[in-house]
């Protein structure tokens, strides 16, 4: 994660960084980049929960962290996929859907639903709200 956040920070450097009140291109990724960092860096401090389970519960813990890992990952790229060739509601919802599978509480039906919440508030405030020239559906 700091690799990431320095790399985005350093290339952000090449763009336009403006001021608070009118926030250039290279802004936006800065702040991410540096949020990164310093939650990389605060990752090795963080508490591990396998130290009240004992052995078992690392077994169990280790496969759903790498369930949820490549879930999250997967829902990134059908996002990619999806909203190039679809549009933001349907990359929205085909992330939201594919990253709530990774955890193991959801049923289909859960996530189905939370994929459907998220992506009516995505559409409201980045189509209506934010203005943002994204379109909500891709024909073609």
């Amino acid at each position: 994660m700091v690799l990431f956040g320095l790399v985005t920070v350093v290339e952000a450097q090449t763009y336009e960084m403006g001021d608070l009140a009118r926030m250039g291109p290279g802004y936006f990724p800065t702040l991410l980049g540096s949020v990164l960092v310093l939650l990389g860096l605060l990752i090795p401090f963080a508490g591990d929960s396998d130290e009240e389970h004992g052995d078992a519960g690392r077994a169990i813990d280790t496969g759903a962290r790498l369930r949820g890992f490549l879930c999250i990952v997967a829902g990134i790229l059908a996002f990619m996929v999806s909203t190039r060739y679809g549009g933001l509601v349907p990359g929205t919802f085909a992330l939201v859907f594919v990253a709530a599978m990774g955890d193991r509480s959801h049923t289909v039906k859960s996530a189905l639903v939370l994929a459907a919440a998220i992506t009516l508030f995505a559409a409201i405030v980045f189509a209506w709200a934010l203005q943002v020239q994204f379109p909500l559906f891709r024909w073609g």
